[in-house]
């Protein structure tokens, strides 16, 4: 993965997601659909664990549940985690190439790193006044364009540029 690519945040987030490529020679049908579960979340994709793997390339829609609403983009799986990885679950990191401006506000307001939690908490200790004009997700909103804003200005990709989120490690289970 290249720095690039991480230049923007994830976090682990276990969500509803379904993937599906409608079938273009019938109307309404499928050629494929399948229900998994998201285990991290990025402004630019999701990594979905998988007891199935797609190549690398193929283009295909992405239902996610999240919080606060239902989000649908197109994207491309960009990287495969196979059954043999010890470190890593099996699944595939997707890229969301097209996203509408009403979708990524929304993704935006509920992608919601554990430090704009904690900056939020302190705001509204400092300024509990203000918590009746600014929702959680309004803060999240302001911030993540903040920090896509600062990227750009450096020359960086817009999320929605910088490609899907690598998987996070499966924990180490304890022994006795």
């Amino acid at each position: 993965m290249t720095d690039q690519r991480r230049r923007y945040e994830r976090i682990e987030s276990r969500l509803p997601c379904r993937l599906f490529i409608p079938d273009e020679a019938r109307e309404g049908e499928l050629k494929f659909e399948a229900f998994l579960t998201s285990r991290n979340l990025g402004l630019g994709g999701v990594f979905v664990e998988s007891t199935f793997l797609l190549k690398a390339g193929l283009e295909l829609w992405v239902e996610l549940v999240l919080p606060n609403a239902r989000l649908t983009t197109f994207g491309r799986v960009v990287h495969v985690i196979g059954f043999d990885d010890a470190v890593y679950p099996s699944g595939m990191g997707i890229e969301f190439l097209e996203m509408g401006s009403e979708d990524r506000e929304t993704l935006m307001r509920d992608f919601t790193p554990p430090r704009y939690a904690e900056f939020y908490g302190s705001m509204r200790g400092e300024l509990p006044h203000l918590e009746q004009l600014f929702a959680m997700g309004d803060v999240s909103l302001l911030l993540n364009l903040w920090e896509e804003w600062k990227i750009v200005k450096a020359g960086g990709p817009l999320a929605t540029e910088s490609g899907a989120p690598e998987p996070t490690p499966l924990r180490k289970k304890r022994t006795p």
